[in-house]
């Protein structure tokens, strides 16, 4: 249990440290949206406006946003337009909500109280301020896609000549955007579904020193089965031919005949449209009065449960899950395809009114900057020399300022995409702290787990005094004897292995003389039976250093020497043969500085005793040997008779060969 706790515990830190992986950020680079991964974005949208009554912001009910956002991401949509929202609300819930479902918010900096009149037409402070606190008020979400400075302001063709305004509210706001160091968030404009205003309008926002970020249109003549002729949809794409920023359909949805068909949704995200344009916003998502939402709810309240339209909610469905482009990725982008710069457009009689370049009603307002540094880090003006390592995009830049025809904003925009690929700082930082708490939290159950591991183990109480170490001990051998006198093998003699006449006696008691041993050595079929004196003395060196019991050097004949004057404690080897027994457990007493100690055996008692324990230690040595010659002697039989069938096989193929 204490273990589940502490899993518990870590969990619950580890929902604190390691954050969110937010959304990648969209950018404008060239004619075209990027995310901060550096692939290009088409965006799927619906308008998100519940209610037409005013003031009214569906950004700030997280509850109904939630709901919202499930259905939405299940119909494929990664974009939302807002049309009104309030400044002063707190839309942190609901943003998040959508963020989560990946979707991206457009926002319309004006409302039906807050808005540019195209019958009086004035750019005033107040609106200044009170498009700006939009700005603030959505700027620091990173799923914000961007905002639009207008809407079907231009609305006719006497109206054309309000273009310069929609200009300057765009120019002015971009202004504050980067004044505050805020992301280089696109700002853009709607334009009214008006044919003979094309290209004429698009062209004048986009052309010049300064424009928009980017140009949606209003298009509802694809109805049902119809076609890139019938529709109009080919002049539409004609006039975008070197548009160089991006343009998509921010209005579409023609409701004649239902249910819709959304055949529109093929031709701008297919191949026929989709090099030009950057997707399109159905219209709209709850079922108003006019008849072209996509969800309704219960009672017409605008809130609760969505429940999608029949038919109409399912073919648009059908219709994004099969239309996926893929678009070009940003390293593989070449800026230089995108016309340098726009001619804007000569005035024409009953047509447009603004004759080329003019000058702009700005406000031309400064900007304090109430934000830290470290916000506004990336607010600085880019240029395009170092492009090359930006993600990959291609560049003809030459020089350290800015390319002819490429905006400040699209630069900006290729050093925030390059700063916002892949994750945040933020981001890094979080999930970096909660690798290494992991690593921690997995050593603690490691050292745990292996504390109670020996908890569990018996525990071994050993006796370290002599006699308890003198119990146990392993059994002697000839080459392994702690009883025998040790000599120096440079004091050795080479001396005959067994004494002359030696005698066997066996464990019924009877004796045996074995007769005198040769001095050569013996050999069965070529095998010797006993090692020769130098194999002897290098088998007893190498023993001696990695046995833990003291080892006894072998020579031609274990001698012992008698000590006129008895020892009662172990004999020390000396360093040379293995410095590693003197410091055997069982060696307590300290060493004897005497020279004689070497030469001294372990004797005790009278002479008898002397002489009997010298005659059992020849036994030993003489019952070893004997060992040893049993074990060659049956080595050989059972190498014969592995030879012996070996043989017969041989002679078995032969015959089957000879037959």
């Amino acid at each position: 249990m204490a273990y589940v706790r502490m899993l518990a515990t870590a969990g619950f830190f580890l929902n604190f440290v390691l954050p969110v992986i937010s959304l990648p950020t969209i950018s404008v680079i060239g004619a075209k949206f990027f995310d901060s991964d550096g692939n290009q974005f088409f965006i799927k949208g619906v308008v998100y406006q519940l209610s037409n009554s005013s003031p009214y912001d569906p950004l700030v009910d997280t509850v109904q946003c939630s709901r919202d956002a499930t259905l939405m991401k299940s119909l494929g949509a990664n974009t939302i337009r807002v049309y009104t929202v309030d400044s002063t609300s707190d839309h942190t819930g609901c943003m998040s909500v959508f963020e989560d479902a990946g979707i991206y918010v457009l926002i319309d900096l004006g409302d039906p109280t807050n808005s540019f009149n195209r019958a009086d037409p004035k750019w005033t402070d107040a609106l200044y301020d009170h498009y700006t606190a939009k700005i603030d008020a959505f700027a620091g979400f990173e799923n914000t896609l961007g905002f639009f400075a207008g809407n079907e302001i231009i609305n006719d063709r006497d109206r054309t000549s309000l273009a310069p305004y929609i200009k300057a509210i765009a120019l002015d706001m971009k202004a504050y955007r980067d004044g505050m160091g805020y992301r280089t968030i696109p700002i853009g404009y709607a334009a009214a579904d008006i044919s003979s205003l094309r290209p004429a309008l698009q062209n004048y926002l986009a052309c010049g020193a300064e424009s928009i970020d980017f140009f949606g249109q209003h298009d509802y003549s694809w109805c049902g089965d119809s076609s890139m002729a019938a529709s109009g949809f080919n002049g539409l794409y004609a006039n975008t031919s070197g548009y160089n920023i991006p343009i998509f359909v921010a209005e579409t949805g023609c409701i004649d005949p239902q249910p819709r068909t959304f055949g529109d949704q093929v031709a701008l995200f297919g191949n026929a449209m989709n090099d030009r344009f950057s997707g399109a916003i159905v219209y709209e998502w709850g079922l108003h009065e006019n008849g072209y939402g996509l969800v309704s709810y219960a009672g017409g309240a605008m809130s609760g449960t969505p429940t999608p339209i029949t038919g109409d909610f399912s073919n648009l469905k059908s219709r994004w899950s099969t239309l996926t482009p893929t678009g070009t990725p940003l390293p593989s982008y070449d800026i230089r395809t995108v016309t340098t710069t726009l001619g804007c457009p000569s005035s024409t009689a009953s047509i447009w009114s603004v004759n080329g370049e003019v000058s702009l009603p700005t406000l031309g307002r400064a900007v304090v900057n109430t934000r830290s540094s470290s916000s506004s880090s990336r607010s600085s003006t880019a240029s395009l020399t170092g492009l090359p390592k930006l993600s990959g995009v291609k560049s003809s830049a030459t020089s350290s300022s800015t390319s002819p025809g490429i905006s400040d904003d699209t630069s900006k925009a290729l050093v925030d995409s390059s700063s916002n690929s892949g994750l945040s700082t933020g981001a890094i930082a979080g999930i970096a702290v909660g690798v290494v708490l992991l690593i921690v939290i997995a050593a603690v159950i490691a050292f745990l787990l292996w504390l109670r591991k020996k908890k569990r183990q018996p525990q071994v109480t050993l006796d370290l005094t002599p006699e308890g170490l003198e119990v146990g001990s392993p059994p002697p051998k000839h080459e392994l004897d702690s009883n025998a006198i040790l000599e120096k093998f440079s004091e050795q003699r080479s001396k005959p292995e067994l004494p002359e006449n030696h005698s066997t006696t066996f464990s019924d008691g009877t004796t045996q003389n074995t007769g005198s041993v040769p001095s050569t050595i013996r050999a069965f079929g070529g095998i010797e039976a006993f090692p020769s004196t130098q194999e002897a003395d290098s088998k007893t060196r190498a023993a001696a250093e990695l046995a833990t019991v003291p080892a006894t050097p072998t020579s031609d004949t274990a001698t012992l020497t008698k000590s006129p004057t008895p020892i009662t404690r172990r004999p020390v080897p000396d360093a040379v043969i293995s410095a590693s027994w003197a410091n055997a457990p069982w060696h307590s007493s300290p060493l004897e500085e005497s020279p004689n100690a070497q030469a001294a055996p372990l004797l005790s008692g009278t002479d008898e005793e002397d002489e009997m324990r010298r005659l059992d230690e020849e036994e030993r040595l003489l019952d070893a040997k004997i060992a040893e010659s049993e074990r060659i002697r049956a080595l050989k039989d059972e190498k014969a008779a592995l030879q012996a069938k070996r043989a017969e096989l041989i002679s078995a193929r032969e015959k089957g060969t000879k037959s």
